[in-house]
C-alpha cells in the first residue's frame, strides 16, 4: 500500500484537504489525521481494488481447498451431506476452536475458526449468505466496519461456544449473524420505509437461519447466538455511514482484524504442526 509524505490529502476524520505532513488536523483536531501516510493508500484500496467481501470469501475458499490438501486420505467422498470433508486432524491444524482449545491458551482459535469450513455444502451455503450479507452491511456501514463486525461476531460466537459446550467447532455462520444483528439495529437506528424493510428482512433471514440449526444435526445454535448478540451490539454502537461517512481510521481498523485473523491461522498452524498426524482418519 503506498503512503504519501508530500502535498495536500484529506483528513481522515473530518474529511477536511490538509497537508500531508500535519500531525494534527487544524480544522478538527484530530491526531495523526494522514494515518502516518496510510489514509491515500486506503482510500485507493477501499475505492479502486478491492470489494471488501471479498476480503473475506477469497481467504475462507483458499483455507478450505488447503484442509483438504493437508490429509487427502482422509477426505470424505460420495453422494452425502459431508461430500468433501476435510479431517479433523486438517482443521485442528488451520485453527478448529473448542474448549479444550481455549482453556489451553489457543487464543487465536477464537478467529480462525471462522474461516474453516467443516465440507462442500457448509461453506457454499455460507459463503452465499456471506455475498448478501456482506455486500449489504459494507454498504450501510461502510468496509472497514463491516470487517470489524464480521470478525468480532465470530469471536463473540466461539467464545460463547467454547464456554458452553467446548464442542469442536468452525465456520463462517458466527460472523454471518453477527451481520444479521448488525442491520437488525441499523433498520431500528435509521427507522423509516427502509428501515422498517431491513429489519424485518433480518427477521426473516434470521427466523429461517435459526429454524434450519435446530432441524440439522451438528449445528452450533449457542455459537448461532453469540454470534447475533455481539452484532447487535456493534450495530447499535458503530455509526452507519448515512449519519458519519466511515474514516480511514475505521477501515484501517478493519485491515487490522484481517491481519490479525491471518496471523491467527499462521500461529495455529505453527504451533499445531509437530503433533499433526495426517491419515490418522476415525
Amino acid at each position: 500500500m503506498a503512503t504519501k509524505k508530500r502535498g495536500a490529502v484529506l483528513c481522515s476524520s473530518c474529511r477536511q484537504l490538509i497537508s500531508a505532513q500535519e500531525k494534527r488536523c487544524p480544522h478538527c483536531g484530530a491526531a495523526a489525521p494522514t494515518l502516518f501516510g496510510l489514509g491515500p493508500g486506503l482510500h485507493a484500496l477501499f475505492r479502486d481494488a478491492i470489494e471488501p467481501v471479498s476480503l473475506i470469501l477469497g481467504p475462507t475458499v483458499v483455507l478450505f481447498g488447503l484442509s483438504l490438501l493437508l490429509d487427502p486420505r482422509c477426505m470424505e467422498l460420495g453422494i452425502h451431506l459431508d461430500f468433501a470433508s476435510p479431517s479433523s486432524e486438517a482443521l485442528r491444524l488451520l485453527g478448529m476452536t473448542s474448549g479444550p482449545a481455549l482453556w489451553g491458551g489457543r487464543l487465536w482459535t477464537l478467529i480462525s475458526a471462522s474461516f474453516l469450513h467443516g465440507s462442500l455444502l457448509h461453506i457454499v451455503f455460507n459463503m452465499m449468505w456471506l455475498r448478501n450479507l456482506g455486500g449489504m452491511t459494507a454498504r450501510e456501514f461502510g468496509p472497514g466496519r463491516f470487517l470489524l463486525i464480521y470478525v468480532l461476531s465470530g469471536v463473540g460466537c466461539y467464545l460463547l461456544s467454547d464456554l458452553w459446550s467446548g464442542a469442536p467447532t468452525i465456520g463462517a455462520s458466527g460472523g454471518l449473524f453477527g451481520l444479521m444483528g448488525a442491520l437488525f439495529a441499523f433498520g431500528k437506528r435509521r427507522g423509516g420505509t427502509f428501515g422498517e424493510a431491513v429489519r424485518g428482512q433480518m427477521l426473516m433471514w434470521g427466523g429461517f437461519a435459526f429454524f434450519m440449526g435446530l432441524a440439522m444435526p451438528g449445528v452450533n445454535n449457542a455459537g448461532h447466538v453469540g454470534g447475533l448478540i455481539t452484532g447487535l451490539a456493534l450495530g447499535y454502537v458503530m455509526p452507519y455511514a448515512e449519519r458519519q461517512r466511515e474514516t480511514r481510521a475505521a477501515q484501517l481498523g478493519g485491515l487490522l482484524m484481517l491481519v490479525l485473523a491471518a496471523g491467527s491461522v499462521i500461529t495455529a498452524v505453527f504451533t499445531g504442526w509437530s503433533g499433526f498426524q495426517p491419515g490418522q482418519c476415525p
